[in-house]
């Protein structure tokens, strides 16, 4: 009863609403599947990549979009002379070159229809040339969805778990004394209560970035994680992807919620969230490491933020997404729900299948260097 129409780049560029009303009836996540999202990735790192868009657009039969497979193709030539055709979901590089990281991937499906689009999507990529597909930062119950789609071993495919990482979303319905009160004793001491500490010593502010604009945000952002890191925060092209992305926000209900701390007039932290369709999410912060010993200002500033989020009536969670900090965890300190990730091969060529099989069956120091070696 659904057909799979492919969708060419132009189309690409001009389905934004047609998008966005697929993805508001959906469970897909309203950021990272979203057009502006996507749409700003493909533009940023397709021909640097040299990828090939291979999306696909399902439809009912009034011509209706009820599902979209966002994926796209790498042929890669490896160092051993091997040509491997690869699928990505849009959105992710797998070791091929750093991109912002895309999570929440997953196939876009009206309610009501996530089997049969699944199980539409699956064949049309069967008839296209790929030896593997790489699903990278997905949910864990849309491993299950691909699979019952008739991605599984009974059908030659190898399915291979390569990472998995966990991301911390807060739920910001109720008070945000609750939530406080709920937080270990030295989260809320670094999270709220150094506030006092500071306001005795001086004038502390949090605000949005539009309040206390003083220079490019993105530059102050790249700064800190400068002194910090060593590194940029966002390098050229993610500056690119950032600001393709903010300019388009709108086109999926979506808002900037940038803010700054400043102490005594000065910026010491910066916070890079976005709003989107009842979800505050936490892609990026960056502040002065050398402000104080006896103060945090990521826990200072993520409190500002998480509380600002229980105060917004159309809020109803904050997401601080995958990835660690320097050197623990903290996210799990913030008391909120674990989310799992997966990121894992679907693999159909007999003779990756076999190397696989190798690297899988070698002590890990070998494994690392067969791969090497092979360029896999």
């Amino acid at each position: 009863m659904l057909s799979v129409q492919p969708v060419s780049e132009a189309g690409f560029a001009a389905m934004a609403e047609e998008w966005r009303m697929c993805l508001e009836a959906s469970d897909a996540n309203p950021l990272f599947m979203s057009w502006p999202w996507l749409y700003s990735w493909w533009e940023t790192w397709s021909q640097v990549l040299g990828m090939e868009l291979v999306l696909l657009g399902v439809v009912d039969q009034q011509g209706k979009l009820v599902g979209i497979g966002p994926f796209c193709r790498r042929v890669l030539v490896t160092p051993a002379g091997i040509r491997v055709a690869r699928l990505y979901m849009l959105g992710n590089a797998w070791r091929l070159a750093p991109t912002v990281r895309t999570e929440y991937c997953g196939i876009i499906a009206r309610r009501g229809y996530e089997s049969d689009v699944t199980a539409a999507i699956v064949p049309a990529l069967e008839e296209l040339g790929w030896d593997e597909l790489v699903c990278s930062d997905v949910p864990d119950d849309r491993l299950e969805n691909l699979r019952a789609g008739g991605f599984d071993e009974r059908r030659g495919y190898r399915t291979i778990h390569r990472t998995d990482d966990t991301g911390i979303r807060i739920n910001t319905v109720g008070r945000f004394g609750d939530w406080l009160d709920g937080l270990g004793k030295h989260t809320r001491l670094k999270a709220f209560n150094r506030r006092a500490y500071l306001k005795k010593r001086g004038e502390l502010a949090f605000l949005g970035y539009d309040e206390g604009r003083d220079e490019d945000f993105f530059e102050r952002l790249n700064g800190f994680h400068r002194n910090r890191w060593g590194k940029p925060a966002f390098d050229r092209e993610a500056l690119r992807f950032h600001r393709l992305l903010l300019q388009r926000l709108h086109l999926c209900d979506g808002e900037p919620a940038m803010s700054l701390v400043l102490f005594n007039g000065r910026c010491v932290s910066v916070l890079y969230d976005l709003l989107v369709r009842g979800c505050r999410y936490n892609l990026q912060a960056g502040y002065d490491e050398e402000f104080s010993t006896k103060v945090s200002l990521g826990y200072l500033h993520l409190g500002f933020a998480i509380e600002a989020a229980f105060s917004h009536r159309a809020t109803n969670a904050y997401d601080l997404l995958a990835g660690t900090g320097k050197k623990q965890f903290y996210k799990s300190h913030f008391h909120g729900e674990a989310v799992h990730f997966s990121t894992f091969q679907v693999v159909r060529s007999p003779l990756l299948k076999a190397l696989y099989g190798i690297q899988a069956a070698s002590p890990p120091f070998v494994a690392r260097a067969f791969i090497r070696r092979v360029g896999l």
